[in-house]
């Protein structure tokens, strides 16, 4: 047996084991880090929803200009418990004060806008509340 042969035979396995389990593992971490970017976009459709949701609900029965009746009352209630399991801490701050009708609270749609802000990662908002559409009935 030519023990250079054999050393090369088994340097150039040893290499291409290696280079295999290189590229296995470069493929897995991006896999990973696609299935994080799309479950990244996926909780920022899911909260964009559970905002409008809430909100939508919210505002109908302004919207019709009249007192909410009990059937809309808890319609709003369900809405905002299956929706506010969706939101982080920052959103839901930013929600409860107009929900409240708290002195201090921001228009509906500058919270839109500041959501908006949050959700996409914007350091600054990119739009302002007046630029928002509003459809009075």
């Amino acid at each position: 047996m030519d023990w250079s042969s054999f050393g090369a035979g088994f340097g150039t396995s040893l290499l291409g084991l290696l280079l295999g389990l290189f590229l296995n593992h470069r493929l897995t971490i991006g896999r990973e880090e696609l299935t994080e970017k799309r479950l990244q976009l996926r909780r920022q459709r899911d909260a964009s929803a559970a905002v409008v949701k809430i909100l939508s609900q919210w505002v109908r029965s302004t919207y019709l200009g009249r007192s909410p009746t009990a059937e809309e009352k808890w319609q709003l209630q369900t809405t905002y418990w299956e929706n506010i399991l969706l939101l982080d801490k920052e959103l839901i701050n930013l929600l409860f004060p107009r929900l409240a009708n708290a002195k201090d609270a921001v228009t509906t749609n500058e919270l839109i806008v500041q959501a908006r802000r949050y959700i996409l990662r914007q350091n600054e908002p990119d739009i302002k509340g007046s630029d928002l559409n509003n459809w009075p009935p």
